[in-house]
Parts: structure tokens; sequence; C-alpha cells
């Protein structure tokens, strides 16, 4: 899989004004950041990517509500789970792509 990085919303640009590129396990990382990020329904061109999820911080099963509706976004990914690690302005994830782990904070950021 090859993707376009994004990197603070935007596409990453090279000092040439370039395109970067990502390939392998980062594109599979940064596909299921994404999908973690934003509403579902959200992006014109695919409204089943992105997840649903709302939470109380002072939830005792907030981390559990939320792990439900990310890897509900991630089930259409093959190999890629997640695991909430904290939950505060945003939440950390521990993502895992083909038994390859990385911790990613990710904030719902809504519409596309």
């Amino acid at each position: 899989m090859t993707d376009v990085k994004i990197e603070n919303h935007d596409v990453a640009l090279d000092s040439a004004g370039r395109m970067v590129y990502l390939d392998g396990a980062d594109a599979l990382f940064q596909r299921a950041v994404i999908s973690a990020s934003v509403g579902r329904g959200s992006f014109i061109y695919d409204r089943t990517l992105g997840c649903d999820y709302t939470f109380n911080p002072d939830d005792e099963f907030a981390n559990r509500k939320v792990a439900l509706g990310i890897n509900e976004a991630f089930a259409r990914f093959y190999k890629t789970s997640a695991e909430v690690q904290d939950i505060g302005q945003g939440v950390t994830l521990k993502i895992t792509v083909n038994s390859e782990s990385r911790t990613q904070e990710v904030r719902l950021i809504g519409d596309v």
C-alpha cells in the first residue's frame, strides 16, 4: 500500500514542493489513525470511513466504549486493532497492524 503522507491535517511536501509518500507499515498506520480520527460518514467519497465515538472521561466504561467504536472502524482493515491506553483531551491508542504496535494520540476531528 502506498499513500500520501498527511501532516498537520494537510498533504506533506518535501523541500521541492513534491508530495511525500508513505508505503508499507507507515501507510497502514496512517490509514488507521485517519480512520480513528474522523467521524463516520463525513468523507464524501467513502461514507464508511471513520468512527463514531463520544466519551465522558469520568465514565468508568469510557475506555471500553471508545475501544469498541474505534475497533468497529478498523474491522474493514486486515489485522488492525486498537487498545485504549489513556483518555484525556484526546485518546491515546496502542494501534496494532500485522503484529507491529505503535502508540498514537488521536482526536475525533469530525468532518473531513
